[in-house]
C-alpha cells in the first residue's frame, strides 16, 4: 500500500479561477483528485470520461445537464464528462473526484473498504493506494471514498 498525504500533493489552480485541484493518481484508465471549489462557475468538460464526485467538506448545488443536486459531506454523484456541469458552493467545498476513461469502469462508493485500488479518508483527505485487508483497521479510519474493481 502507498499512502499519499493531502498536504504533500501540489495544489494547481483551475483555468477558470474558481478552484484548485490536487491530483493524487493518474494512469491511462483512471484519475483520482481532490478539488477545492471556492467560487460559482462551470466545470471543465472531459469527453470520453465517466466522473464520480463526492463532497468531503462543505455544501454546494451541482447542476448537471440542467438538473440541480444539493450535495453535502459524503454525498456522491455520477455523471458523464460530456455533461454541462456548474457548481454554486456555500463557501469553500472540498470534493473527491474519480474520473474513469471509457471503456474502463470503476466501482466508487462511500464507506470503509476491505480491498480497493484507492481509499480517500473523508476526514483527513489522506489517500491510500492499493489497499489490502491488513492495511486499514476500522477503528483507525473514518468513512471515505472507495475506488475498486477498475477494469
Amino acid at each position: 500500500m502507498r499512502t499519499v498525504r493531502y498536504d504533500d500533493v501540489p495544489d494547481r489552480p483551475w483555468r477558470n479561477g474558481g478552484g484548485t485541484t490536487r491530483e493524487v493518481h493518474r494512469d491511462e484508465r483512471w484519475r483520482l483528485s481532490v478539488a477545492t471549489i471556492c467560487a460559482a462557475g462551470p466545470f471543465s468538460p472531459f469527453p470520453g470520461v465517466d466522473r464520480t464526485f463526492v463532497v468531503a467538506r462543505g455544501t454546494l448545488t451541482l447542476t448537471v445537464a440542467g438538473t440541480g443536486h444539493r450535495l453535502g459531506p459524503g454525498d456522491l454523484l455520477r455523471f458523464a464528462g460530456e455533461d454541462a456541469v456548474s457548481a454554486v458552493p456555500d463557501g469553500p467545498v472540498t470534493a473527491v473526484n474519480v474520473m474513469t476513461t471509457r471503456p474502463h469502469e470503476a466501482h466508487v462508493w462511500v464507506g470503509i473498504p476491505s480491498t480497493a485500488e484507492a481509499f480517500v479518508d473523508l476526514t483527513t483527505l489522506q489517500t491510500h493506494v492499493a489497499v489490502t485487508p491488513r492495511d486499514l483497521h476500522l477503528h483507525e479510519v473514518a468513512r471515505g471514498v472507495v475506488v475498486e474493481g477498475i477494469t
